[in-house]
């Protein structure tokens, strides 16, 4: 039978990066899946019914498309322990100086105008990740709801409620019920393409589709809009992994 430690004998690229690599059947899987995520690892999934020698023929085939996926992981996860970081929406950067873990203190993050103090775990590659994310939500909570505010007012149009969070897809959204939601790695945008994102969502308490008179409308309150909407495209493929994990 097929297991993680017949594939590590297999394929001996895998043994210095087994904690990047797991194995698992699945009774619904009708072929033999790749996945790789940089949470996950590298995840083979066998299916339920499956020859071993055409499973450790394929495996050997792939071995390109294995070591190429561990390199890619392992640089991702690299990346979820920065150095620095900058926030432009605020004009604000800061370098990281990482602390062992101490009593009473775990889950604070030191901050003063240039340094961010992190406690970190040596076990859990997602720890600072995850400090750091709470760390950007209070960041964006401070930021960007009074932007929102500012800009209604000027507009004249009011929402609801708003609410700051990570979205996958999308840099922000409005209901019909008039609430608000604004993505929070918007704060590594520059202040100018915030702006834009604001706009757009309270110009759709006017217009709820994108329809040409939503752009009419838009393009009355922020000429400039085409140019963000490039920036926003841009930028969105340079977010650093470790706010997006």
């Amino acid at each position: 039978m097929i297991n993680k430690d017949s594939l590590l004998g297999l394929l001996a690229a895998l043994e210095e990066n087994s904690n990047l690599f797991s194995l698992r059947q699945s009774k619904r899987a009708k072929r033999l899946i790749f996945r790789v995520s940089i949470r996950n690892g590298l995840e083979i999934v066998l299916p339920r019914l499956y020859e071993e020698r055409w499973v450790l023929e394929a495996i050997t085939k792939s071995k390109p498309k294995i070591e190429k996926s561990l390199a890619e992981i392992k640089e991702a996860r690299s990346e979820l322990k920065p150095i620095f970081i900058d926030l432009p929406a605020t004009e604000s950067s800061w370098e990281i100086v990482y602390r062992g873990m101490q009593d009473g203190n775990t889950n604070i993050i030191t901050e003063t105008s240039r340094n961010l103090e992190v406690p970190e775990k040596p076990d859990d590659v997602f720890w600072v990740p995850l400090m750091l994310q709470e760390w950007l939500q209070e960041k964006a909570l401070r930021y960007l709801p009074t932007h929102l505010d500012s800009v209604s007012i000027k507009l004249k149009l009011s929402y609801n409620k708003v609410r700051i969070k990570r979205q996958k897809t999308r840099w922000g959204s409005c209901s019909i019920g008039k609430n608000i939601n604004l993505n929070r790695n918007l704060m590594f945008m520059p202040s100018e393409v915030v702006d834009y994102v604001v706009h757009h969502e309270l110009v759709h308490l006017k217009v709820l589709n994108h329809s040409p008179k939503f752009w009419k409308e838009l393009g009355r309150s922020f000429p400039n809009y085409k140019n963000s909407i490039n920036q926003l495209k841009y930028l969105g493929g340079k977010i650093p992994e470790w706010a997006l994990v």
